[in-house]
């Protein structure tokens, strides 16, 4: 107990520090007249007393500025430092330090310094550290602030820094808000009255974002309409990593716009001509240069997103497309999404084993086992829940659940949309979509239907086209003006996205199946200059065709049919050229466009012989594969194949290349023999430093011996 009262005692506070006016006037006028005495006694020379008055004002003046204080504080402040300084050097240069008259005056001065006290205080939390210039001003903007607040919202809010923006465009505004259960959202949503308020000029706002804590904010004022000017695209195409976010545009601060896309979906909504394709192709060029992901495109919209990313491969100039996988049909995009969606299912196997030796959950990317980022142009033709078409139905569902399972596995979807009402995109895509962007509208409903009701935002933040609101995950939507992406930026970037974006991994393209492998030669008829389904470039009246039946080479959906696909034009033998010319096309290793690829199917003349009365004239006895029947029982094709393998002397050979040589395409070569049980074989392999499927010699001799024994 005796402890307890002895913890109780007051404690003496011998410090020297103020604790009022009385006590500060007090410490001040003994410290000076010590001063005087220690002078005087040591002899020091009066000019030593004004330079030290001098530098005293200076820094009185110098400090006032930095913490900002009112002119009344400072003119305080200074007539004291000059006050005090002019006592000590007129006592060092009369010498009449012990007269009375001296130290009445230094009584005086104390009185009145401590009467007028009131004058030098000043209020706490208007410092602006490191911008003493503008401070005088950043104190009264910081008191409008306060006010402006609680005209609009009723809150008794404290501003606590004003910072200038770099560009000096703007600035920001740091508050405490009120105990009493005050948040963020009641500010946020009287946004537009606050910039009202504050008569902003048209375009600008205010944005309302978390601070320090969660009782504080930051707003964002802009006082300079940059959304109005067009921002080039950065022409830096250095491989990045999906990791990392995807610049898509700039801030009315000038930082850059950017979204993370290694786990979120996107839902784009606009008006028509509000600038969401563009914004489509700075995210495929975001993701595309990424070392760890590529972009497949469905675009049901007349092939506007595509064709500029695909234009350098059709035009010859790169090996591959910078798009991996282009869709432009409703059942080939049906093929794509559902080789997406099995694609995250089977890496949920087969990455299995890699997660237990990173001890990470989510599955890692990298170039050997890339993200998939799916983008589709134009959702309302493909997702909207009142289709009635069967194929677009599945395709709708098929994206969805891609969205719902696709996370972990790195397979995710990017949908544009006129809106983001029901009609246009179901609720189950918007709610999946972490990221959403709403690009220029007329009308405030249009973001409440993306970003919901009550966040204070309004169309008049978007002044013209190419400017939207972004949100990306929990984030306040912020405006942004979207990069004003060119076709000659889009040539340049695809280039470079040819030349260093990854393959899909072996595993993947597998699960993917005959639809992926055979996707270029779809795409050069779909996005290409020619009519679809055009296959030879000769001028002449087309050969005789063998008619092969075959059914459509795409994943089989439940419920859809399957299509007859058109015979395969193979002129007769004895026409074709000497297969030794075109061996060395099949050899190389990168094919060229089509326009010079040679004509192995030349035209006829009513009065031709037909392929029957011709028969087959092979090639010579030493060049042809031995097979134990005679040749003129092995089919036309199969016969071909054989010449072709045996002209460039391998076992193995390319699917493109091998149909270039016969003078067709991949995809009716392989409806041709797919009759006779020949397929490419189920894994990739590398000829001429290019790594693709294709088919096997052994298979197709096998096949020729089966149909020679029947």
């Amino acid at each position: 107990m005796t402890t307890n009262r002895q913890d109780r005692r007051p404690h003496i506070d011998w410090s020297l520090r103020p604790r009022g006016a009385v006590s500060a006037t007090v410490q001040g006028a003994l410290g000076l007249a010590a001063a005087a005495v220690a002078g005087d006694l040591a002899g020091v020379h009066p000019m030593i007393g004004g330079a030290a008055t001098a530098a005293g004002a200076v820094a009185t003046v110098l400090r006032s500025a930095h913490l900002a204080h009112p002119p009344g504080a400072l003119l305080y402040r200074l007539m004291c430092t000059l006050g005090a300084g002019g006592w000590i050097t007129y006592t060092l240069a009369s010498g009449e330090l012990w007269s009375q008259g001296t130290w009445a005056a230094l009584g005086i001065g104390a009185l009145t310094a401590g009467v007028l006290s009131p004058l030098g205080s000043v209020r706490r939390g208007r410092a602006l550290p490191g911008r003493s210039l503008v401070l005088t001003r950043t104190a009264r903007v910081g008191q409008e602030w306060e006010a402006r607040v609680y005209r609009c919202c009723r809150l008794r809010v404290q501003v606590t820094q004003v910072q200038e923006w770099p560009t000096g465009t703007g600035y920001d505004v740091h508050v405490e808000l009120p105990g009493g259960g005050a948040t963020r959202a009641q500010i946020a949503a009287a946004a537009d009255a606050l910039a009202a308020d504050a008569q902003l000029p048209e375009g600008c706002g205010v944005e309302v974002s978390p601070g320090e804590h969660r009782g504080a904010a930051i707003l964002r004022v802009a006082t300079v309409n940059r959304l109005h000017e067009a921002i080039p695209y950065p022409a830096d195409y250095r491989t990045r990593s999906i990791l990392d976010p995807v610049p898509i545009g700039e801030y009315r601060d000038g930082s850059t716009a950017a979204v993370l896309l290694r786990e979120s979906s996107a839902l784009i909504t606009g008006q028509k001509g509000s600038g969401k394709t563009t914004l489509l192709h700075a995210l495929t060029a975001g993701v595309g240069l990424c070392r760890d992901a590529i972009v497949w495109h469905i675009d049901l919209n007349g092939g506007g997103m595509s064709q500029p990313w695909l234009h350098p491969w059709l035009e010859g100039r790169t090996d591959r497309p910078a798009v991996d996988w282009a869709a432009g049909t409703p059942e080939d995009a049906l093929d794509l999404a559902a080789a997406a969606l099995r694609i995250a299912k089977a890496r949920k196997r087969y990455t299995r084993a890699l997660k237990v030796e990173r001890n990470v959950s989510l599955m890692p990317v990298s170039p050997s086992l890339p993200e998939i980022v799916v983008v589709v142009d134009e959702g309302a033709e493909a997702l909207s829940p009142m289709t009635r078409d069967p194929v677009l139905r599945r395709l709708r569902e098929t994206i969805e659940e891609i969205q719902r399972i696709g996370r972990n596995e790195a397979v995710n979807v990017i949908v544009s949309s006129l809106r983001a009402t029901q009609d246009m995109i179901s609720p189950n895509v918007r709610k999946q979509s972490a990221v959403r962007v709403g690009m220029y509208v007329q009308d405030d409903e249009e973001l409440a239907f993306l970003f919901g009701w009550n966040k204070g935002l309004s169309a008049a933040d978007l002044p013209t086209k190419g400017c939207g609101f972004v949100q990306d995950g929990q984030a306040t939507p912020r405006p942004f003006k979207g990069y004003a992406v060119q076709p000659a930026d889009i040539v340049e970037a695809a280039a470079a996205i040819a030349r260093s974006r990854p393959e899909l991994d072996e595993a993947a393209a597998e699960v993917a199946g005959e639809a992926y492998a055979t996707r270029h030669e779809r795409m050069r008829s779909m996005f290409g200059d020619e009519p679809h389904g055009e296959i030879g470039r000769g001028d002449e009246a087309p050969a005789a065709a063998v008619e092969v039946p075959r059914p459509r080479l795409s994943v089989i959906h439940g419920g859809r049919a399957q299509q007859p696909a058109p015979a395969v034009n193979l002129a007769a033998a004895a026409e074709w050229p000497d297969l030794h010319e075109v061996a060395a096309a099949a050899r190389t290793p990168r094919l060229a466009v089509a326009a010079e690829w040679p004509d192995l199917t030349p035209g006829r003349t009513a009065d031709a012989p037909t392929q029957a009365s011709a028969g087959l004239r092979l090639a010579a006895a030493d060049e042809r594969p031995a097979l134990d029947a005679p040749t003129e029982q092995i089919p036309d094709i199969l016969a071909r194949v054989l010449e072709v393998f045996a002209a460039a002397g391998d076992d193995r050979m390319h699917s493109e290349a091998l149909a270039a040589a016969l003078g067709t395409t991949p995809v009716e070569l392989a409806a041709a023999l797919r009759p006779y049980g020949v397929s490419t074989l189920p894994n990739p392999f590398e000829r001429g430093g290019r790594r693709a499927r294709g088919y096997a010699l052994a298979d197709v001799e096998a096949a020729a011996a089966r149909h020679a024994a029947d």
